[in-house]
């Protein structure tokens, strides 16, 4: 787990100095409450600077959801039902959650540029890990495969430097590359559990898309939608599609793991009668 926060932590240093050093400052990013449709409507109960409450405590979900599978996946290694390697990715994209979680709420507090920047480009990687996992699955490990394509998700943000829609481009790239990683896996150990979670991965994913893009129109219809937000129903999916994207990664693994330890029995039991055949024609050979 410590490489895991290690090596998530030198890519938020990293994001973060880029960002400080004004590298960012032309981009395009929605800042200012009225890119929100949730109001302040309670405010006796929370503080001044909370100006969206709902907002604000949903980002909690990303960290528990987080420290959840990591978790899970310290059980499934001290079982062996992952490897190393396994673990490894499972506690990055989970350990990636708690600070995507962490930097959100600081943008919907403050919204200062600085984090509004951190947040699009903490982003991309988080697909990006979706489609390493799958490639594993279906290559076998490959380090440097991996700091390739993480490199080429972190320089893909520098889109935003030459375009308005730079990090649009960026991210349906990324959701495409997710899809494929998620789709080309399922291949490999096909099963009834992890299609399920497959689509419910991907309802999530297109819930989550839509609803943080009508947030704005939602109050035309209803008033209740300036306190239950698009935007607060679309981080409910978010939060779900990591939910779901660890249950599919999960159930593939088991499937594998079911079916190497039923084989290795048979094949135990295929080589005792092979071994048994050929001691009876050895016996037979000797006894003419």
């Amino acid at each position: 787990m410590w490489k895991a926060f290690v090596s998530v932590t030198l890519f938020a240093v990293f994001a973060s100095t880029m960002t400080y050093l004004d590298i960012f400052n032309n981009v395009k990013t929605d800042l200012g409450l009225k890119h929100y449709a949730e109001k302040q409507h309670f405010k006796t109960i929370f503080p001044l600077w909370m100006k969206m409450p709902l907002n604000t405590f949903i980002n909690l979900g990303y960290i528990v959801v987080g420290a959840y599978w990591c978790a899970i996946t310290t059980l499934s290694l001290e079982n062996n039902l992952i490897s190393e390697v396994e673990s490894y990715i499972f506690y990055v994209f989970n350990i990636s959650s708690a600070f995507y979680g962490a930097i959100q709420t600081l943008r919907i507090i403050t919204q200062k540029h600085v984090f509004a920047v951190l947040d699009q480009w903490c982003t991309l990687p988080f697909f990006m890990l979706v489609l390493i996992w799958g490639l594993h699955l279906k290559y076998g490990w490959s380090s440097y495969r991996a700091a390739i394509l993480i490199t080429i998700s972190m320089t893909s943000y520098t889109l935003t430097l030459f375009t308005p829609v730079g990090f649009e481009i960026a991210l349906g790239c990324h959701i495409l590359l997710a899809v494929y990683g998620g789709a080309t896996s399922y291949l490999q150990n096909p099963n009834n559990k992890s299609k399920i979670n497959f689509f419910l991965a991907i309802s999530c994913l297109i819930g989550f898309v839509i609803l943080k893009l009508i947030d704005l129109e939602l109050p035309k219809y209803h008033d209740c939608f300036t306190i239950i937000s698009g935007h607060f129903m679309s981080k409910i999916c978010d939060i779900f599609q990591i939910h779901y994207v660890n249950e599919y990664f999960q159930s593939l693994l088991i499937v594998r793991w079911q079916k190497s330890n039923f084989m290795q029995p048979n094949q135990l039991n295929k080589n005792e009668k092979m071994k048994s055949t050929k001691t009876k024609i050895t016996d037979k050979q000797k006894a003419e």
